[in-house]
Formats: C-alpha cells, structure tokens, sequence
C-alpha cells in the first residue's frame, strides 16, 4: 500500500510521520520551497518572528510528536501564570482563568455578570443559530461582546454572526465537555488541565522542518501537483518542479486549502470540485512589531464594537522572552475590508494602535496575510460530500483549525489508512 500526500503543511506532514510509525509508505508533494503552510518563521535581525501561529500546547499528539523528533530541548514554554486580557471601555481587563470565574473580576459590569450567572437556565442549542446569537441568548451580550465573541473570532479567524452554531460548537465546545451549561462545565475544570502553551527556541517552523528532515526521502518540495488521475483501482499523481514526473499510489489524501482541492478533484470527482470552489475563506494580516515594551502574559483581544483596526496582540515579548516582540492581528471576518490595503497601511495602524493602547514605541518588521477557513454558511457544502473511495480530504476546513488539532487528524487518517491493508 502506498499513500499519496498533497500538501506540505503540519497536517501532511504529520501524516507522514505517523504512516512510517505505522509502517505505510508515503509520499508527500509540496509546491512551495518551504514546508509548514501557514506555520512560518522569518528572522529578520536575527529575531524571531511568527508569520503564522505563534504557539501551541504540549497535548498528547504535540508531545509525542515532539518526543520523536528529539525536540525537547527545543521547546520554550510560556512563563508560568500568563494570562489573557481583552481591550473593553477603554483599558484592557483581565480574561478569568477559568470561564467559570467569569463572575468574577472586571472584564464584566455588576449588569453583565448579573445576566451571565442566568446562563445555565437558559436552553442549549437551537435550530439554525448562529454562534453569537448563541453565546448572546446563554451569557448576554456584553458576555458575547467582551469575552466569547473576541475569542471565538480570534479562534476562527471569523465573524460569529456567520458562523452556523451546530457547525462550530461541537469543534468548540465538545472537548470542554459543554453539554448545556457553559459555566456548569467550566467549573468542574481545573488551571492545570490544560498544558502550558509553548513554542521552539528557533520557532514554529522547527517542528514541520524536522518533520520533514526525518522523512526526507517521502518528502518533495517544491513540487506542485498539476493533476491527479485515476490509474487502475488507484490514481496517479503528476507533479512538476525539480524532478517532474508522476507517481502511482492506492490512496490520495488531500491537505491542502479548499480552492486547490478542488483544482486536483477535477478530474476524477467533478462534482465535490464544484462544491469544494464554493468555501470562503478570510484573510488575517499578521504584524510583527519591534515594541519598546509589552504587557505581562499572552496578549489582548479586542472586545466586539470597539474602533480598534487591530484585532489583538500576542506579547511574544513577555509570554516567550522574544526580546522586543509583539505581533498584531488586523482583518479576518470581523473586518474584511483590511484585506485590500497595501503592507504599509497594514503596518502603520498596528503600529499606531499599539503606540495608543500601549502607551510604548512600536515599529513594523513586516507583514504576512494567511488565509482562513471562514466557517461560515457556505461550509454547507460539505454535507453530504461524496468523494471517490481511496481520496481522503484532511485540512482546516474538515476539522478544528490549530497545531494539536491538525496533529491529531492527522493521526486518525493515518489510523484508518493503515486499517486499509
């Protein structure tokens, strides 16, 4: 059995490790130069800089991944006691550390901590809600306003007025152990059940380029796959870059976004090509900044309805001791009209705001622009997606965005690909 992999991100290359641990062949095309689709490291001046996803947390998918590769001695954890703040009424205000101290604290007036403690009186999930209407009928609106919305756009890099409820929340929600009642299952949690975010000494890309390294001979960048055929009871992918050719594999799994997907699923399914063009995706301009000085802890995120363009900040500086680091977030589907400006006006509004919010210097190292599954109506279209036996489709839009998650999907393809034989 061998196994075609289209897509170099964390998803496929995770993949391939997990297929060689399973003793499955692979072979895995990247069009790029680089691998770790959107995880990119730049070090401009010798800093490090995240274009992408700034950390990640030791789960037990990360950490066995890790274990490994024999990166441990790479891994930075975040200080001890980091915690989140959001920009609300003019000054940032602490994020509890647990959801069910939300009534707790100042992140909430005595009226919006009143209407959230109704909020396991209140019924579960509805017919065709969306996630803020949601979050907006459990906890009230300045809740949704200053805490859920805010953190839930960051997650998705989305607006939750379009995001279908009964699409999101199980990605959301299901590993909390919410059922019905937000504040009922987030006091049954404890600080430490979740492990500390983390990153590597050299960045983020440390983990896709070891990947890669370890399995460099089922590794191929940059190749670009030009199309994917069938070839007997399985198919063949045709390639171009260094080395063109063509490979003939049992089973194709596609990891790429939902547009080149569609490209290579042309050929042999039409029809779920049609459906896949149709997903939306947002954009989210990335900032890195040179800061003269940075809060204590994660970062902030921007409570909804506040004339901030920036979306929020990671505290690189502080959370990870990048020295003179933060890094600002502007667009997604919060604020699409961001996507069409040039880098310089990207750049002088993050480092304004943060100058402003801030109160210290900042300046703009440079910008990168990833895109985002919207998760949005138009994932509708993948209900009843039908796709031939032997093609798998493993990316950000058939599961939860970030680093643990796509490991962990990764592993579950792999699983059900080694079961095949």
């Amino acid at each position: 059995m061998r196994v075609g992999i289209i897509g170099g991100g964390i998803t496929g290359l995770a993949l391939t490790h997990a297929l060689a641990r399973l003793g499955v062949d692979s072979i895995l095309f990247e069009s790029s130069e680089e691998v770790g689709g959107v995880i990119r490291t730049a070090r401009p001046d010798g800093r490090v800089v995240e274009l992408g996803p700034q950390r990640t947390r030791l789960v037990a998918p990360v950490r066995r991944l890790v274990d490994e590769l024999d990166l441990g001695a790479e891994i930075l954890e975040a200080r001890p006691g980091a915690r989140l703040f959001i920009w609300a009424a003019e000054r940032l205000r602490m994020v509890p550390s647990r959801p069910g101290a939300l009534l707790t604290g100042d992140l909430l007036s005595p009226r919006g901590r009143a209407r959230a403690a109704l909020e396991p009186l209140t019924r579960g999930l509805r017919s065709g809600e969306s996630v803020a209407r949601y979050f907006r009928r459990k906890a009230g609106g300045e809740a949704y306003r200053r805490l859920f919305g805010p953190l839930i756009s960051a997650t998705f890099g989305s607006d939750p007025e379009t995001m279908p409820a009964s699409r999101v929340l199980p990605m959301l929600l299901d590993p909390l152990g919410v059922k019905r009642s937000l504040l009922a299952a987030a006091r049954r949690r404890r600080p430490g059940d979740t492990p500390r975010a983390c990153t590597f000494r050299a960045g983020m890309s440390t983990l896709p380029r070891a990947i890669a390294a370890r399995h460099a001979g089922r590794v191929r960048f940059p190749a670009p796959v030009e199309e994917v055929r069938r070839s007997g009871r399985g198919f063949e992918i045709a390639h171009d870059g260094a080395s063109p050719g063509s490979e003939v594999v049992d089973d194709v799994v596609l990891t790429v976004p939902a547009p080149e997907a569609a490209r290579l699923l042309r050929t042999v399914a039409p029809g779920a090509a049609d459906r896949l063009a149709r997903l939306r995706y947002n954009r989210i301009a990335v900032c890195p900044l040179g800061v003269e000085r940075a809060g204590e802890g994660f970062g902030f995120q921007v409570a909804l309805g506040e004339s901030w363009r920036t979306r929020g900040v990671t505290w690189n500086a502080s959370l990870f001791g990048r020295d003179g680091v933060c890094t600002a977030y502007l667009g997604g589907g919060l604020d699409p009209e961001v996507a069409g400006w040039d880098s310089g006006r990207l750049e002088s509004t993050a480092a304004a705001e943060y100058e402003a919010i801030h109160g210290a210097a900042a300046s703009p190292i440079c910008t990168a622009r990833p895109r985002l599954p919207a998760y949005d109506a138009s994932w509708g279209v993948l209900d009843g997606l039908e796709l031939p036996r032997g093609i798998t489709l493993a990316a950000g839009y058939t599961g939860r965005l970030g680093i643990s998650s796509r490991i962990a999907e990764a592993e579950a393809v792999a699983l059900r690909l080694a079961a095949k034989r």
